[in-house]
């Protein structure tokens, strides 16, 4: 009988030692579409549909995008979220647009970016990775858009 609680007892330690399913809590971004993947020099944006999902709804700053076509694969540029009025403990399933443009407005990411025509290629290509980041600090996976050709 001693044998049995004391077995019992060890079990319920590493039962209690569990680790926390972060999976739940980690956001989900999930590529969807994009509007054209070889942009004629008269098309002045593009757009790229994600769904977002949040298992505790704490997801509301912020995308990371990295354009793949410069150098520094670390860095990382913060386009800001609109309000998705999530509240921590709410699950969120969102969808989002980002929106890449030459038009002269509050898009933070560039179709064409100002480059001299003269050094870059016609077609260019651009190709972006994304992730977002919750107010916890659980990063969803970055993922890698297709690659887009930008004629001039």
């Amino acid at each position: 009988m001693k044998k049995i609680i004391a077995l019992s007892a060890i079990l319920f330690a590493f039962a209690g030692c569990k680790k926390d399913n972060v999976e739940g809590n980690k956001p989900k971004l999930i590529f969807k579409s994009v509007s054209a993947e070889d942009v004629p020099a008269e098309l002045k944006m593009v757009t790229f549909e994600f769904q977002l999902q949040d298992g505790d709804g704490d997801t509301e700053d912020a995308m990371y995008i990295n354009d793949i076509r410069f150098e520094d694969e670390t860095k990382f540029e913060m386009v800001r979220m609109p309000a998705l009025e999530s509240h921590k403990g709410t699950k969120l399933d969102a969808e989002l647009t980002l929106y890449v443009s030459d038009m002269p407005d509050q898009v933070f990411m560039r179709l064409r970016d100002g480059r001299d025509p003269d050094l870059v290629p016609n077609p260019d290509t651009m190709q972006y990775r994304v992730f977002v980041l919750d107010n916890a600090g659980n990063s969803s996976d970055t993922i890698t858009l297709p690659k887009i050709a930008i004629h001039r």
